[in-house]
């Protein structure tokens, strides 16, 4: 009788670490399972924020180039109006000028 009680307890024993090994095997799929979610959403996450940080560079940086482009036209027109103010009293005499040459090289149309 004490050989089938230890025979029973071995079976007993032996079946109870089955049953351990089995539920650390599951828990081992779950963590690997939460592990493998977790590096997909880290993943994702970080190629959100670097697509997010891309787009906000490239905003700030046409941003930057409008304002330069503002500014340079802005200094351009100013410097064509100083231009046009310093030489507006000489068109008249230029376009008299060159009407003359015009007029002693080709004549009058006039018949």
């Amino acid at each position: 009788m004490a050989e089938n009680s230890t025979i029973a307890e071995i079976k007993a024993a032996e079946t109870q670490a089955a049953n351990a090994v089995q539920k650390a095997k599951e828990d081992a799929a779950k963590k690997l399972n939460r592990a493998t979610s977790d590096a997909e959403n880290s993943l994702k996450d970080a190629r959100q924020s670097a697509a997010r940080s891309f787009r906000d560079k490239i905003r700030r940086a046409e941003e930057a180039a409008e304002a330069k482009a503002k500014s340079i036209l802005a200094k351009r027109e100013s410097d064509a109006k100083a231009f046009y103010a310093k030489h507006k009293d000489k068109i008249p005499a230029a376009a008299s000028f060159i009407m003359e040459e015009v007029m002693k090289k080709y004549g009058s149309s006039q018949a």
